[in-house]
């Protein structure tokens, strides 16, 4: 999952999945959200809960809304969450 690009509801790209938090006893805690940032400075991580996103299983999706229909991935193409690009900037950074 990591890697999965993360849109909101206006189709604009506010983020990337870059890891899963798994707690000790084996249950997805959230994921962690890349906000911003270029060439590694700048980035903000963010912590989101599992039920706060929505996963589409649609590859090959351009800028455009055009979907690839032969191309299938055993991953999620997109992830979509109800914020903004600042919303989310603006949630507590997660520390590893």
């Amino acid at each position: 999952m990591s890697g999965v690009n993360v849109y909101n509801e206006a189709n604009d790209k506010i983020g990337e999945i870059s890891d899963v938090i798994v707690n000790s006893q084996g249950q997805v805690r959230g994921v962690v959200v890349e906000v911003g940032g270029f060439l590694g400075m700048g980035t903000h991580y963010v912590l989101i809960a599992m039920n706060s996103l929505k996963f589409a299983n649609e590859a090959g999706k351009t800028t455009a809304g055009q979907t690839s229909k032969t191309k299938r991935e055993w991953f999620p193409d997109r992830a979509v969450l109800n914020l903004t690009k600042d919303q989310l900037k603006a949630l507590p950074e997660f520390k590893y």
